[in-house]
């Protein structure tokens, strides 16, 4: 039995894998305007990443960063993506359809008083994923000089219309700088969870909570993150899951209830350390 409840009716295939079924069953045409965004999106997610894994808050941060309003191909790509996720629950490979997170944002207004309130949040997160995206944000402005240098090759093809090197060479940078806009962002507004009310012995953001489940007897352990940071192979679970909603705020000894597709499924907390 899997060990991620919420998780456990899903078939285990990767981005990679599932990517190779769909792709099968595209059209000439359809291969040709949709693959190049589907696949950006499996390149970026990690190939050998499980279906099961992909949250709908990684989906909306990959749309919000790779998909501009300014940008002409901005519809495909929201089209390309849609179809993709919508295979992908079809087929049973993912519980939900995450290409409702998908689409293209217009400008917030400026001036608007709600807009600035809400982007003024603090995020919370552990202290290992702050130190994840600085090291991204590091990679991302490393490869600067090489994705300019490659535009500045591409650009000795005159044929423009058809010089498919400078076109990818050109999306690359463009990823890149919104990439880089977007971990400053969240950084900028990125606080470490857990901090406070350290010593009432309560599960936070950043907690591994260790638990036995109650229907096999079998122990196993969570990482609490917050959605950006998730990663089912890890065993970091998002608080805004079923499994980390119901571990979240528990001491040992409590008993949690968490309802899965496979049905409700009962835990013992057992132990609850901080890093």
């Amino acid at each position: 039995m899997s060990d991620l409840p919420d998780e456990a009716s899903a078939p285990a295939i990767t981005l990679e894998e599932a990517l190779g079924e769909y792709l099968a069953t595209l059209s000439p045409e359809a291969h040709n305007t949709e693959s190049p965004f589907v696949r950006r999106y499996v390149e970026h997610a990690g190939g050998d990443t499980a279906v099961a894994a992909v949250t709908g808050a990684r989906v909306e941060s990959f749309a919000e960063a790779s998909i501009q309003i300014s940008d002409p191909a901005a519809p495909r790509r929201v089209k390309a993506l849609k179809a993709w996720f919508q295979y992908l629950k079809k087929r049973g490979y993912a519980e939900k359809n995450h290409g409702v997170h998908v689409r293209l944002r217009r400008p917030a207004a400026r001036g608007g008083r709600a807009v600035r309130a809400v982007n003024e949040e603090p995020i919370e997160m552990t202290a290992e994923g702050i130190a994840a995206l600085r090291a991204d944000l590091e990679r991302l402005e490393a490869d600067v000089p090489d994705l300019v240098k490659a535009i500045s090759v591409a650009r000795e093809d005159k044929d423009f219309r058809e010089n498919a090197p400078l076109e990818a060479a050109r999306e690359a940078l463009a990823f890149n700088e919104t990439r880089r806009r977007e971990i400053t962002a969240i950084l900028r507004r990125a606080v470490t969870a857990g901090e406070a009310g350290r010593d009432d012995g309560r599960s936070t953001i950043g907690s591994t909570v260790r638990v036995t489940r109650l229907d096999s007897g079998r122990e196993v352990a969570y990482v609490l993150v917050s959605a950006r940071e998730a990663n089912a192979a890890d065993r970091k679970i998002s608080v805004e899951s079923p499994v980390g909603k119901g571990l979240l705020g528990r001491r040992p000894g409590d008993e949690v209830t968490v309802s899965a597709p496979s049905g409700a499924v009962q835990f013992r907390v057992t132990a609850v350390t901080r890093v």
